[in-house]
């Protein structure tokens, strides 16, 4: 039976273990955008020792979405994003079981799966956005609160928004490794 998940970032291992695939998930706080370069950066931070910005707390027990968005800066210096629908996650393979462990974020959202993550592990679940629907994203982001690593470029780069409600996002994968891709 699929179940409905409201939830407020951030949240515990113990609740990550409790949803299952095939749940629908909204999920209201902070989330932070990343792709390849933001992982590799996320690497490279910490085989050099780094201290990572301080935005960063708020991945620990938070959403790391696979999305480059558009970005639209105001007169002010502020931000907006117009549209931002998700990326394809496999490219992330190689990097996400230690990028989520490092940032001690136990949820990822794309599209596409990611096969080679030990999703028990960590422990995280795998969340589907729906790709053709980017400029729906703009309505769940009531804040662009903070970007880090701009040199990357804005698709690259970390932007940590605030959402509300954002979804209705697929598990496809849960942490005990199931895997709506492998039926």
């Amino acid at each position: 039976m699929t179940q409905i998940h409201n939830l407020n970032l951030p949240i515990s291992p113990q609740q990550i273990k409790e949803i299952k695939t095939g749940d629908l998930v909204y999920l209201s706080g902070i989330i932070c955008t990343g792709r390849d370069h933001f992982h590799k950066r996320v690497l490279e931070y910490h085989k050099l020792g780094k201290k990572f910005p301080a935005s960063f707390s708020d991945l620990k027990g938070g959403a790391i979405y696979h999305m480059g968005p558009i970005v639209k800066e105001d007169e002010n210096g502020g931000y907006s994003i117009i549209s931002g629908g998700p990326t394809t996650s496999a490219r992330m393979n190689p990097f996400q079981t230690d990028v989520c462990r490092l940032l001690s974020c136990n949820i990822v959202i794309g599209k596409g799966g990611m096969t080679d993550v030990k999703w028990s592990k960590i422990p995280a679940i795998y969340l589907q956005y729906p790709g053709g629907a980017g400029a729906l994203v703009s309505k769940f982001i009531t804040k662009v609160k903070s970007v880090e690593w701009l040199d990357l470029g804005s698709p690259e780069a970390a932007w940590f928004l605030e959402v509300s409600k954002f979804g209705p996002l697929v598990v496809t994968i849960d942490s005990n490794e199931n895997s709506l891709y492998d039926r």
